[in-house]
């Protein structure tokens, strides 16, 4: 399938609710002598700071006003003869104003990639994707409070976490369905944690080929999962005893003149969910742009042409805007809800891979990875200047 076939651009948008819009205001006074003055100013790249090295999800804590960021620390070990110190896995805690580095949680043997908050009990679950184990933290004390192994059947590459904060339950996505070698390949699953006594309760096998990333509506007890090797998006109930599998919907748009037409493998990565409209966002990286699906009904309303590599987004709790970063690009890009054209392409880094939004003041938070250097490389090979690598950013709105 052909890039044209994936994306077409936004010639007749589909109505929606208006939301609270930015706007222009017109004063009678300015009207008088001809002035017009902006409400407010397009969203633009604030500052940015480096954190510590191998940067992945970023996660925002309202009751303390603090940012948190995964680390996975450094591939090497300290050297002694340069004093060089080995970066340790762990969580960093940034200011959420001046990104200042004010805390670190240290993991131990937990290497986080993925992180979520769960705000109600202020506990912060990390995914190590590596070790097929999660990790659980006290906010306020850094203490570890449990440790989730692999329950053994399912795969323990653990992609995404979302919680539910009302039933204090925790879905993981633990991809899988692809095989390397001669090995069997391990089954895709969504690990289910009961956040009570942080153990888990049960899993959600096969619910899809490749499960990866994950939308949840709480209120109805849906859960969606991006099938990352089919393009595909699964709908399971909840309420339903044995976590049924209610229906899958295309996450890609087909050429309509190929009736053997069929999705690009390997093409939708991550999910976001309005749920206030009923609206599901597929995140597609090889495409690299965003398919705007109608929950209801599962079709696609139009595809947005983002940048290359787009990886993940957030929507906007108060202007409804959907922000996407594109790892390829180094840009994150900005859909604007009422009109689905992007109006805005904001450099932030190497590799923008996360989004995280402050619901109070609306400033935006991205994090950004390395490209660093060549894995097949000298090990004595120096570690490239970079500037934009290893970095977070704060976007204001």
């Amino acid at each position: 399938m052909s890039l044209t076939h994936a994306l077409r651009f936004n010639t007749l948008p589909t109505q929606r609710p208006v939301l609270t819009r930015r706007l222009f205001s017109v004063s009678l006074l300015a009207a008088s002598i001809g002035v017009v003055s902006q409400a407010s100013a397009a969203p633009g790249v604030d500052h940015s700071v480096k954190v510590d090295e191998s940067v992945y999800e970023i996660a925002f804590n309202g009751d303390n006003d603090t940012l948190y960021a995964a680390v996975t620390g450094s591939r090497k070990a300290a050297d002694k003869d340069s004093g060089e110190k080995a970066v340790k896995p762990g969580i960093v805690a940034l200011d959420a104003e001046t990104l200042d580095e004010v805390d670190k949680i240290l993991t131990g043997d937990v290497i986080p990639f993925g992180i979520a908050i769960n705000h109600a009990t202020q506990t912060l679950y990390a995914a190590d994707t590596k070790n097929g184990q999660v990790g659980v933290y006290d906010i306020d004390s850094g203490e570890e409070l449990a440790l989730i192994e692999n329950p053994g059947e399912a795969s323990g590459h653990l992609r995404q976490i979302v919680i539910d904060e009302d039933s204090n339950t925790i879905y993981v996505s633990a991809f899988g369905g692809v095989s390397r070698g001669d090995e069997p390949a391990p089954k895709s699953a969504v690990w289910v944690i009961d956040g009570d006594t942080n153990t888990l309760k049960d899993t959600i096998m096969n619910p899809v080929q490749s499960a990866a990333g994950l939308a949840l509506d709480a209120a109805n007890q849906r859960l969606y999962v991006a099938d990352l090797a089919a393009s595909e998006i699964a709908e399971i109930d909840l309420k339903s005893k044995n976590h049924e599998v209610l229906r899958t919907f295309s996450a890609v748009e087909l050429n309509e003149n190929d009736p053997d037409a069929k999705p690009e493998k390997f093409d939708t990565i991550n999910l976001e969910l309005d749920v206030d409209n009923g609206i599901l966002y597929a995140i597609n990286q090889k495409t690299g742009g965003v398919s705007i699906i109608n929950v209801e009904s599962g079709e696609i309303e139009t595809t947005v042409s983002t940048g290359d590599g787009a990886l993940s987004a957030r929507l906007h709790p108060q202007s409804g805007d959907l922000y996407v970063a594109n790892r390829g690009d180094g840009t994150v890009s900005i859909i604007d809800a009422d009109s689905r054209y992007v109006t805005a392409h904001l450099g932030t880094g190497t590799h923008p891979q996360t989004i995280a939004i402050d619901p109070k003041t609306g400033n935006v938070y991205v994090s950004n990875k390395a490209k660093g250097k060549d894995r097949h490389g000298p090990e004595d090979a120096p570690t490239p200047v970079e500037p934009g690598g290893n970095t977070v950013t704060l976007i204001a709105p």
